[in-house]
């Protein structure tokens, strides 16, 4: 009798009973992505991009900025604390180095640096060719001009300080009134007029404005253009606003603490936050937002309080990347039950197999953002040592010829369902085989009824390889792979040949 795996697509789950999960489901996966359908590939490493202006310091900004009017404009800027943290200085790629171009907002709380939880980040928007800047703490500025280190506030509203901004319906919003004794405007929105000609516009903001439920003890945390709605978020509630009014009552007693963690895909129309109070992760499609993250519930609620506030998240076509904590430790995750701590742990989401896997990265993902660099937009993070990174790029993490940050392989672990092979008569195990490609350095080990240690069973030195297991009686079987080696690995599917006992033992 033969036991054949050959999907493996359906992702990790941790929420339910081990016996009943689907065949393609396991109950970890660890640095390996499900890219390639069907089968488990090991993920791609980040590769370092331009210089590193302040070491230690965290980026709290990352953005794309396009001048159409000025092709010579367009640029990719940067945000981070300056070496005494006496400023948090904003920077734009010249050729490779992060080169200043605003030097005097307000540096960020704490060190700037790696310990610090307790940051506000630095936001960015585009319109009419300008770049504008909010951080919760200095006045909007624009900047037309950021190769040349020119900013000032052309076109932006100068007598509240915002921490959030959107740009939906030909028009700029701003959130979040930061100025001291200005917290009854917590839940406050100002919009600005209609472009003008020669594209200005102009802030009346003692008319202009919307507040959303101002009575809920709450306030505003992110905006985004979901494209057919402003979505207007709350620690505890999401609202949405289609130009005439914004919606009286809460779409859904959720919400999120983290702007930085809502990421749209438009393409698709759908919008994915990170909720605190909901403890989990959400997809918003015009309708009520729905809970995705079940499957891998104990992980998040094993993530830190004060980390929601802190994720970050970045999309592409088919996945939702969410930076989860930089340590995290999950009761019961480990091989025999014990728990098991995680460092550096991202979350991902893959749009089109409702499937979730985990990376484990060696640098901590901060901020991210889609740059575009010859052009191809691709995803690329700010960290906490004050570098920035290529996402996806390369077979290694750190990498990309940096003297100082040397690449670290990437090392994976995955953990298979309980296969119940028979009951209650046990079976007599004959052969594993295994389907893989360019797994040399791929190891496999096996428990069998869910007792003892794992046990090692063979190396994938070749696309098929088998292991005898003659001799060995049970009902049920786990198995585990690791690879720690310098190549992207890909298991492609396993087989159990047994023959089931006759009588009960």
């Amino acid at each position: 009798m033969n036991k054949l795996i050959s999907n493996l697509s359906g992702g990790m789950n941790i929420k339910a009973n081990p016996i009943i999960l689907q065949d393609s489901e396991l109950e970890l996966i660890i640095n390996y992505s499900l890219n390639k359908t069907g089968s488990l590939e090991k993920r791609k490493g980040y590769d370092v991009f331009a210089s590193q202006p302040e070491d230690d310091k965290r980026v709290v900004g990352l953005f794309q900025y396009t001048n159409v009017s000025t092709p010579a404009e367009t640029t990719q800027v940067m945000a981070a604390n300056d070496s005494a943290d006496t400023n948090c200085d904003i920077y734009y790629n010249n050729g490779g180095t992060w080169t200043t171009s605003k030097t005097n907002d307000t540096a960020q709380p704490g060190t700037g640096g790696e310990d610090a939880t307790n940051f506000t980040r630095v936001r960015f928007i585009t319109f009419l060719d300008y770049l504008f800047r909010v951080n919760g703490v200095d006045a909007m500025a624009s900047s037309v001009n950021v190769n040349g280190s020119v900013w000032a506030t052309t076109n932006c509203l100068t007598t509240i300080i915002p921490a959030f901004a959107s740009v939906f319906q030909d028009r700029i919003y701003v959130a979040n009134d930061k100025r001291a004794g200005a917290n009854m405007h917590g839940s406050r929105v100002y919009l600005s007029s209609l472009p003008a000609a020669g594209g200005t516009v102009t802030w009346t903001a003692a008319d202009d404005w919307f507040d959303v439920n101002p009575d809920d003890g709450d306030e505003i945390t992110a905006l985004e253009n979901n494209g057919n709605r402003l979505l207007i978020f709350k620690n505890r509630g999401l609202y949405r606003w289609d130009w005439e009014m914004v919606e009286p009552d809460r779409l859904i007693g959720v919400g999120t603490s983290s702007q930085e963690s809502v990421k749209t895909n438009l393409d698709l129309g759908i919008t994915f936050f990170a909720s605190q109070n909901g403890r989990g992760i959400y997809a918003y499609t015009g309708r009520r937002p729905v809970l995705i993250s079940r499957k891998i519930q104990p992980i998040l609620d094993a993530v830190p309080a004060a980390d929601w506030k802190n994720m970050a998240a970045e999309i592409d076509e088919d996945h939702y990347y969410v930076y989860l904590s930089d340590s995290i430790t999950v009761p019961g995750l480990g091989d025999k039950g014990e728990d098991k701590t995680i460092t550096n742990v991202m979350a991902v989401y893959t749009i089109s197999l409702d499937a979730w896997v985990l990376y484990s990265l060696h640098s901590r993902w901060k901020f991210a953002a889609k740059l575009i660099l010859s052009g191809a937009e691709e995803i690329y993070f700010g960290s906490h040592e004050g570098r920035t990174y290529k996402f996806n790029s390369g077979l290694e993490d750190d990498s990309g010829g940096v003297a100082e940050n040397e690449a670290v392989r990437i090392n994976t672990e995955a953990i298979s369902k309980e296969y119940l092979l028979t009951y209650p008569n046990k079976t007599n195990l004959k052969y594993a085989d295994f389907i893989s490609k360019n797994a040399l350095a791929t190891l496999v080990l096996y428990q069998m009824d869910r007792g003892g240690d794992f046990g090692p069973l063979v190396s994938l030195e070749k696309r098929f390889a088998s292991s005898r297991l003659i001799g060995k009686e049970c009902r049920s079987i786990r198995l585990k792979f690791s690879d720690s080696g310098s190549v992207q690995s890909r298991i492609d599917g396993y087989n159990f040949e047994h023959s089931p006992l006759e009588k009960r033992k």
